[in-house]
Parts: structure tokens; sequence; C-alpha cells
């Protein structure tokens, strides 16, 4: 039987029901990439980062746990949080499907992380929440987009436009959800860290964000 540790606060519950149902949307978005794959060998790296993300998820529910919480429940207060995301930026090649989900899992994960810093959670994903997608997309499209200036400018305006949607859902997450953050004036702080690192991560694969 697992050991049990002080049960969490509410707002602390419902960071880890986020962070549960995030996992999962990155696990579900990792896999159609692989199924849309144009090389097995993308198809399986792309399956192996699925594996990894579900491996977060089990890594949670364990910790969820030895604190008294049931995941699930948690995790099921965000059902449907990224639904209308996914259906305002379907991509419409390859190649925008891998700065679609370079684009919002970079954005996501800096908000997820931040915000368990904020509630010392810190456990619950750190620097690993990628899952890696961010250095595979790096390895695999950086090299096109530096040499392919025409390419660069397309996805240059696509990421622009996933980014827009993701920022906004960020800022809807944040509203509907105050317990999320420590204090309300901590939105545009964090807001604005964010959108630092999202432009770092432009320039590591040739794109203006």
């Amino acid at each position: 039987m697992a050991s049990q540790h002080n049960p969490l606060s509410g707002a602390d519950t419902e960071v880890l029901g986020l962070v549960a149902y995030s996992a999962l949307a990155v696990m579900t978005r990792l896999a159609k990439d692989g199924d849309q794959a144009p090389t097995i060998e993308a198809h399986v790296q792309n399956a192996r980062m699925s594996a990894q993300a579900f491996s977060l998820f089990e890594q949670l529910e364990k910790w969820a746990q030895t604190h008294g919480v049931d995941l699930a429940t948690a995790a099921g207060e965000f059902s449907g949080l990224y639904d209308d995301l996914d259906a305002r930026t379907r991509p419409t090649a390859w190649v925008e499907r891998l700065v679609k989900t370079y684009v919002t899992v970079g954005i996501l994960g800096d908000m997820l992380s931040k915000i368990a810093e904020y509630h010392d959670l810190t456990q619950l994903g750190g620097k690993g929440w990628d899952v890696n997608q961010g250095e595979w997309t790096r390895n695999h499209l950086g090299p096109q987009t530096l040499e392919d200036e025409q390419l660069a400018a397309r996805l240059s305006l696509w990421a622009r436009r996933v980014a827009g949607e993701v920022f906004g859902l960020v800022r809807s997450t944040l509203f509907t959800h105050p317990n999320l953050l420590p204090d309300p004036d901590a939105q545009d702080e964090l807001v604005q860290w964010i959108t630092q690192q999202h432009r770092q991560r432009m320039t590591e694969i040739s794109l203006k964000g």
C-alpha cells in the first residue's frame, strides 16, 4: 500500500487535474501526428513520444494516490479544454502539423510548469514536459526552414495563428480558474514570460514568432 502524505488543497488539486488532463491531450496529439507521419521513422518516434506523455500521466496518478486525490475526477474537470483550439487550428500539411504541436506543447508546457512552481508542485512535469517533441522538431524541421525562406515565411504565419489561439486559451483558462495563480496580477507577468520563451523557440526553428 502506498504511503500517504498530507492531502492537497483544493487549488493544488486543480493544478494537478490540469496537468494530468494536459498530459492526456499531448498523448492524443502526438498519436495523431504519428498517424499522419510521412515516414515510418517519424511514425515510430511520435508514437514513442505519445507513450512518454502517457507515462507522465501514470506517474501523476501514482503521486495523486499518495495524496488522496482521485486523478480521473480532478482531470475530468478540464475535459474538452483543448477541443476548440484543435478545431480552429487544423493543419493541411505535415510541416504545419509539426509546427502546431511544437507551438502548442511549448506554450502550454511553460504555463503548466510555472503554475506548478507557484504552488510548490514542481514535481508535476517539470523540464520533461514536452516529451522531447521540441528537440525532435528542431532537428527535423529546423534544417528545412533554415534553407527554404519561402517555407519559413509560410510556417511563420501559421505559427503566429496557432500561437494566437493558444495564448487566448491560456488567458481564458487562467480567468475561469483563478485558483491556478497566486493572485490575479500574476497573469500578465506569466503571459509575458511565456511569450519570451515562445519567441526563443521560434528562432530555434528559423521562424518569426
